[in-house]
C-alpha cells in the first residue's frame, strides 16, 4: 500500500470517528427533547447522510397550554418569562412561567360588565403593564400592586401601539430599576405621545396615577397607528430610528434624541424635535389600496458592544393589504431623511392549504423569529421562510370548532411564541429552525453563510464540495483547491484534477490547504506533502527568475514592448507581465514589478512553510532539492533555520566572503566554531573578527592563541596589532587570569614595543607584576632577547635581584633608573646603602664633577662624605667638598652631645628607681584593733593577712580563694603550684632541722652536720622567699575590690543561686 493509499485510509477512518463524535452531543441541540444533531452514516458506496436524527420532529409545533382560564380572555401579553392575562370581570392575571402555580390577581377599576375589549402592553422587563380600552380609558399596573391605577392624564386616547426604550433593558435584572425610561406610544387618531412609566411612592394605595404625557408628533395622514418601534443605533447611542406603521404606510424617522440619562424627571419631549422634523418631510413606504392589518414586528439579535451584551434590531416585518413587507435593518452613518432598510421585499400571503381557489385571507397579527415570519389568522397559524419565501409551516385549530385566535405574541428575552383565543392559550414551539437554512444558502451559492449554519461535518462536506466545484467551473482554481482540500474527496482524485491543469500554483494551493487538515501525529503524510511543496515552490521560483531575467534582457536591448516569441522559450506558467490573481484576473502592474513582488511573496510563503514544518523535513532531502534547483538563498535560509550554522559559515568561507561568515558566527556561532574558523578569519579579516570576539564572553582566550598567532605573522606595518587588542580586552574587561594569556600578551607587547618607548610594556609589568599573573623569568628572557632594557631592570627588581637591576641600569648609563631601583629594598638599609655606593662609585669613575657626586650623596639620604671619600683618587682636591666635610663633622659632634645627654638622663633615672625601691621596703599601714577581713568579715588579726594601699585588708587564704575563683586557668594552675612548693619547702626545712637531733651526740660530727644543715636551710629559705614573692605577685598584685578583677565581675549575679542555703537567706535580706 502506498503512502497516499494509507492517507486515504486514514481519511476514511477519521470520517467514522467524526460520526461517533457527532452522535454523542445530539441532545444539546434538542428542543423539548424531540430533536438533535444526527450521526454521520458512511456506507461503502461513499454516501454520507446530511439529515438530523430526529427527522420527524417538526420545526414548529402548536401545543395547548394546560391552564384553566377562569373567564374569557380579552387580551394577553408576555415578556421576560412573565405572562399577563386580561380576562372578563375586569381582572388581571400575572403568571411567572417558571412558577406557574403562583398566580397574582389584580383588579381593573372598571365595571366588570363594561370591559369587553382591551389592549395590553407589557414592557421587556415584565414589570410595567399598560392597559387601554377602545373607549379611551387607560390604566397602569406595576408588579406587586393590588389593582391597576387609572391614568388621569391619558383621557380619551386609545393606545394602539407602544415603543419601549431599550435603555431600560440593560437594567432589567437590577431590582433598583423601576422605570421604563422614555417611551413612545401611538393612538387611534394618528398621534405619537411620549411618557415614562414609573411607580411613585404610595401609588399602590393611591386611586389613580398622574404620570406625565405629551404629544410629540402627529402623522400627516392621521391614520391609526398600528405599530411603533424605537431603536438606538448600536455605535451611536444618541442616534435613534423610530418606525411607525399604519394600515397603508410605514415611516422611518432618524435623528438624535435628547440625552435620556441626564434629563430631569419632569422634562419629557425627548423625541419631540426629532419626530416633528422627521414627519415634516417624511420618509415612508406606502402600499396602495385598502388599508391592511398594519401590524409591525422587529427582531433583535444579541451582540457585543464595547464589551457589553446588547440587543440590536436586525429585521422587521409589516402586514399590508397585499402581503408581508419585510427587510433588513442596517445601522451605520445614516442621518435624518436616510433609510436603514435594505433588501426589502413584499411577500404575498399564502392561501389556505385545504381550500382550493379560496380568497386569500389577511392575517391579523405577526411575529418574527430569526429566519421565519409567523402569521396569525383567525383559525390557523403559518410560518414563512424569509430566505426562501416559502411556506414552512401551517396548522389550523383542529378540534376547536368555532374558536378564533385573537393574538400572536413573542417573548424576545426567552424566544418563545404564544397565541390565545378567548378560551385557550397556545405555545408555538420552535425547534432548530435553522436546520435547513444551510441548504437555502447553498442553493443561493452563499457558501460562507451556508457553512456557518451547518450542523455536522457531513453538511459541511456537501457545502464545500459544491463550493469547490463552483470555483472550478468558473476558473478560480486556487479557491477551488482550497475548498477541495477540506472535503472528503480522495487525495488522488483531487491531485489528478489539478495536475491536469499544468499549473503548479493551483497544485500548491491544494497541498498547502490539505496540509492544514492533517494532525501533528501524521508525520509520514506531513513529511511527504511538505517535501512535495518544497519541490513545487522551488520550481515556481525558477520560473519567476527566468521571467525576470527575460524581462531584464528585453529592457537592456531597448525594446519598446515585450517580445513574446523570445519569452516563450523560458519556462513559465503565466503570460509575461501578467500576474495571475486568486480569481483568475490579471494585474496591470509593470511586468518587472509584478514579477519581483511575486518572487518575494513566494519566498515568504516558502520560508514560512519550512519554519512551521522544519521538524518534518528530511535535511538531506531539503539540501539536495535546493542544490538541484540552484537555490542557494533557500539553502542558506534552511540551514540557518535548522541551526546548522556551520554549513552557512563553511559556505561563506568557500565563497571567500569572510565578512558574512564572521557575521553568522557573531550571531549564532558556538565556541567550538570560533576555535575552528578563527585562524583563517584572523589572517583574512582580523579587525572584523576581533570585533565579534570581543562580544563573545563564553570564549576561552587561551584556545584562541593559535588564531592570534596567525595575525602576528601577517600584521601590516602601521596598523594596530589585533591580537594585542583582543588580549588587552580579555585582561582588562573580562578579567582573565590565565597565565598563558598573560605570557603571550607580554610577548606581543615586547615585540611591538620600541627601544625609545616601552610605556605600554612597563604599564603592564607594573600593574600585573604584584600578583605574579605572568612568568617574570620568561618575561626577563624575552626582554633580554629584544633589548628592552627598562623592562629588564624592572623585572630584576621584581625578582629582588636589585644589584643586577642597578648594574644593568648603570651599564646603559641610566643613572636616574639606577637611583629609582636602589630605593626598592626598603627593608634592607645595608643593601640600599650598598646600591647607592655602587651608583656613587660609577659616577666617580665616570669623572663627574665633585658637585654632581655630592648632589647624589644628598639625594640618597643614606651616604655620607666619609662613605665616598675612599673612591676618590688620591690626587683629588678636598677643597671641592670641604664644606660638606665640615657639615658632616658638625653633625657628628651634635650626635655625640646627644648621646652624652641621654647617658646622663639614664643615670638619673636609675638613681631615682633605686631610691623608690628602698622606700618601698619601709612602707607601712596603720590598722585598728577591730579591723576585719573584707571577704569573710572575721577579725583580721587571727590569721595571716594582706593590707593594700586602698586600706582594704584580707586574710591571705580568703584573698587566695577569691583570686583563684576569678583568674583564668593558667593563673589558677600556677597559684596551686606555688602553694604546693611552699608546703614542700616548709616540710623540707622542718625535716632538715630534726635530722641533727635524731643523729645522736657526736661532737665533731655534729658540728660538721650543723654547718651543712645551716647552709641547706639558708638555701631553702631563699627558695621559699622567691616562691612567696611570686605567689604574692599573683594573689596580691592588686586589690580584688577596686582593681581589674572587680571590673570584670560586673556581669556576675549578686546572689549565688547554686548555694541554696545562702541564696535563700540572702534573698530574704533583700525583701521589701
Amino acid at each position: 500500500m502506498s503512502l497516499l493509499d494509507d492517507y486515504a485510509e486514514y481519511q476514511s477512518s477519521s470520517v467514522h470517528r467524526n460520526s461517533d463524535v457527532a452522535q454523542g452531543p445530539s441532545s444539546s441541540f434538542s428542543g423539548n427533547g424531540t430533536s438533535g444533531v444526527g450521526g454521520l452514516a458512511s456506507d461503502t458506496d461513499g454516501f454520507i447522510t446530511t439529515t438530523l436524527e430526529a427527522e420527524d420532529a417538526p420545526i414548529f409545533s402548536l401545543d395547548t397550554v394546560q391552564f384553566q382560564v377562569p373567564n374569557k380572555i380579552i387580551s394577553l401579553s408576555v415578556s421576560n418569562d412573565i405572562l399577563v392575562l386580561v380576562i372578563e370581570g375586569a381582572k388581571v392575571l400575572r403568571i411567572k412561567l417558571q412558577e406557574a402555580h403562583n398566580i397574582v390577581e389584580a383588579d381593573i377599576p372598571l365595571s366588570p360588565s363594561s370591559l369587553r375589549a382591551c389592549n395590553a402592553f407589557l414592557d421587556p422587563t415584565g414589570r410595567h403593564l399598560l392597559l387601554s380600552t377602545p373607549q379611551g380609558e387607560n390604566f397602569y399596573y406595576y408588579e406587586g400592586w393590588d389593582s391597576a391605577k387609572p391614568l388621569s392624564k391619558f383621557k380619551s386616547m386609545e393606545i394602539t401601539a407602544v415603543a419601549w426604550n431599550s435603555a431600560a433593558w440593560s437594567t432589567a435584572n437590577l431590582p433598583s430599576s423601576s422605570t421604563t425610561r422614555t417611551i413612545l406610544f401611538g393612538t387611534h387618531d394618528g398621534k405619537i405621545y411620549e411618557t415614562e412609566l414609573r411607580p411613585g411612592t404610595g401609588d399602590n394605595k393611591a386611586k389613580r396615577s398622574d404620570l406625565p404625557v405629551k404629544c410629540v408628533a402627529e402623522l400627516p395622514a392621521r391614520e391609526r397607528v398600528t405599530g411603533i418601534a424605537m431603536e438606538p443605533f448600536p455605535a451611536r447611542r444618541k442616534q435613534h430610528l423610530v418606525l411607525i406603521a399604519t394600515g397603508t404606510r410605514i415611516y422611518q424617522v432618524i435623528g438624535a434624541a435628547a440625552d435620556l440619562e441626564t434629563r430631569s424627571n419632569d422634562r419629557l419631549a425627548v423625541f419631540e424635535s426629532m419626530l416633528r422634523e422627521g414627519l415634516t418631510a417624511p420618509n415612508f413606504q406606502e402600499i396602495p389600496g385598502m388599508p391592511g392589518p398594519g401590524a409591525l414586528a422587529v427582531y433583535h439579535c444579541e451582540s457585543r458592544l464595547n464589551g457589553k451584551s446588547a440587543a440590536v434590531a436586525t429585521d422587521f416585518a409589516w402586514l399590508t393589504s397585499m402581503g408581508v413587507f419585510f427587510g433588513k435593518l442596517t445601522f451605520g452613518a445614516q442621518e435624518a431623511g436616510d433609510s436603514v432598510v435594505e433588501n426589502a421585499s413584499l411577500l404575498p400571503y399564502p392561501s389556505a392549504s385545504d381550500v382550493d381557489g379560496a380568497v386569500v385571507e389577511q392575517p391579523s397579527s405577526l411575529a418574527l423569529t430569526e429566519f421565519h415570519i409567523l402569521l396569525q389568522y383567525s383559525d390557523r397559524v403559518c410560518a414563512l421562510n424569509m430566505l426562501s419565501s416559502k411556506l414552512a409551516f401551517e396548522q389550523s385549530l383542529s378540534g376547536h370548532t368555532g374558536e378564533q385566535l385573537q393574538g400572536l405574541l413573542v417573548d424576545e428575552s426567552k424566544r418563545t411564541c404564544w397565541l390565545f383565543s378567548p378560551a385557550n392559550i397556545y405555545e408555538l414551539v420552535v425547534t432548530d429552525e435553522d436546520r435547513d437554512v444551510w441548504e437555502i444558502y447553498l442553493q443561493r451559492r452563499q457558501f460562507d453563510s451556508a457553512l456557518q449554519r451547518c450542523y455536522n461535518d457531513a453538511q459541511r462536506d456537501v457545502v464545500l464540495r459544491a463550493q469547490a466545484e463552483y470555483y472550478f467551473s468558473t476558473g478560480d482554481y486556487v479557491h477551488s483547491a482550497e475548498c477541495f482540500a477540506q472535503t472528503s474527496v480522495s487525495f488522488e482524485e483531487a491531485v489528478l484534477r489539478f495536475i491536469a491543469l499544468k499549473d503548479n500554483r493551483v497544485l500548491k494551493s491544494y497541498i498547502v490547504s490539505k496540509l492544514r487538515t492533517l494532525r501533528r501525529q501524521d508525520r509520514t503524510q506531513i513529511a511527504l506533502l511538505v517535501t512535495w511543496l518544497l519541490e513545487i515552490y522551488l520550481s515556481i521560483l525558477g520560473v519567476v527568475d527566468a521571467k525576470i531575467a527575460a524581462l531584464t534582457t528585453s529592457a537592456t536591448s531597448n525594446d519598446s514592448g515585450v517580445n513574446d516569441a523570445d519569452l516563450e522559450q523560458a519556462p513559465r506558467k503565466q503570460p509575461v507581465g501578467v500576474l495571475a490573481t486568486a480569481n483568475g484576473r490579471a494585474s496591470s502592474s509593470p511586468p518587472e514589478v509584478t514579477s519581483e513582488q511575486e518572487k518575494l511573496e513566494l519566498q515568504k510563503e516558502l520560508y514560512s512553510l519550512v519554519e512551521e514544518f522544519k521538524s518534518y523535513v528530511d535535511p538531506s532531502t531539503a539540501y539536495q532539492l535546493a542544490e538541484s534547483h540552484g537555490r542557494r538563498d533557500f539553502w542558506l535560509h534552511y540551514a540557518s533555520l535548522r541551526g546548522d550554522y556551520e554549513r552557512v559559515v563553511e559556505y561563506w568561507m568557500e565563497k571567500e566572503d569572510y565578512i558574512r561568515a564572521i557575521e553568522v558566527l557573531g550571531h549564532y556561532g558556538t565556541p567550538e566554531a570560533f576555535y575552528r574558523y578563527s585562524p583563517l578569519l584572523m589572517s583574512a579579516e582580523p579587525e572584523a573578527l576581533v570585533e565579534i570576539l570581543m562580544r563573545q564572553p563564553a570564549l576561552t582566550a587561551n584556545k584562541l592563541i593559535p588564531a592570534l598567532m596567525r595575525n602576528e605573522e601577517g600584521t601590516v606595518a602601521g596598523r594596530p596589532n589585533q591580537a594585542i587588542r583582543y588580549l588587552r580586552f580579555c585582561i582588562q574587561k573580562q578579567m582573565c587570569r590565565d597565565p598563558v594569556v598573560y605570557n603571550y600578551y607580554l610577548m606581543l607587547l615586547i615585540k611591538e614595543s620600541r627601544d625609545d618607548d616601552e610605556s605600554e610594556l612597563m604599564s603592564f609589568l607594573t600593574t600585573y607584576g604584584k600578583d605574579m599573573l605572568y612568568d617574570p623569568d620568561y618575561a626577563l628572557r624575552m626582554c633580554k632577547r629584544y633589548g628592552r632594557i627598562q623592562s629588564c631592570v624592572h623585572l630584576y627588581s621584581l625578582l629582588k635581584l636589585y644589584e643586577d637591576a642597578v648594574d644593568l641600569a648603570l651599564k646603559q648609563g641610566d643613572i636616574e633608573l639606577a637611583q629609582i631601583h636602589a630605593e626598592r629594598p626598603q627593608d634592607d638599609d645595608k643593601l640600599c646603602k650598598k646600591l647607592w655606593l655602587s651608583i656613587a662609585q660609577h659616577v666617580i669613575k665616570s669623572s663627574e664633577p665633585a658637585s654632581v657626586v655630592m648632589d647624589l650623596v644628598r639625594r640618597s639620604n643614606r651616604l655620607g662624605v666619609e662613605d665616598i671619600l675612599p673612591f676618590f683618587p688620591d690626587f683629588t682636591c678636598v677643597d671641592d667638598f670641604k664644606d660638606d666635610i665640615c657639615v658632616a663633622l658638625e653633625d657628628y659632634e651634635m650626635q655625640i652631645q646627644d648621646l652624652r645627654g641621654e647617658m646622663d638622663e639614664a643615670t638619673r633615672t636609675a638613681e631615682t628607681m633605686q631610691r623608690d625601691m628602698t622606700s618601698l621596703k619601709n612602707r607601712f599601714a596603720i590598722l585598728n584593733a577591730e579591723e576585719s577581713c573584707q571577704i569573710c568579715s572575721q577579725p583580721l588579726w587571727v590569721r595571716q593577712f594582706y593590707v593594700f594601699p586602698c586600706q582594704h585588708s584580707f586574710h591571705s587564704d580568703c584573698l587566695t580563694r577569691r583570686v583563684v575563683g576569678a583568674c583564668n586557668r593558667v593563673q589558677r594552675r600556677r597559684i596551686h603550684e606555688l602553694q604546693s612548693q611552699n608546703v614542700e619547702i616548709a616540710k623540707m626545712r622542718r625535716q632538715l632541722r630534726l635530722n641533727p637531733l635524731l643523729a645522736g651526740a657526736g661532737g665533731r660530727a655534729r658540728a660538721t652536720n650543723g654547718a651543712a644543715t645551716k647552709e641547706s636551710d639558708e638555701q631553702l629559705e631563699l627558695q621559699l622567699r622567691r616562691t612567696k614573692q611570686q605567689l604574692d605577685a599573683l594573689v596580691a598584685g592588686e586589690c580584688v575590690l577596686c582593681g581589674e578583677a572587680m571590673i570584670k565581675s560586673i556581669s556576675e549575679p549578686f546572689i549565688d543561686i547554686s548555694d541554696q542555703t545562702s541564696a535563700g537567706a540572702e534573698e530574704g535580706s533583700w525583701a521589701i
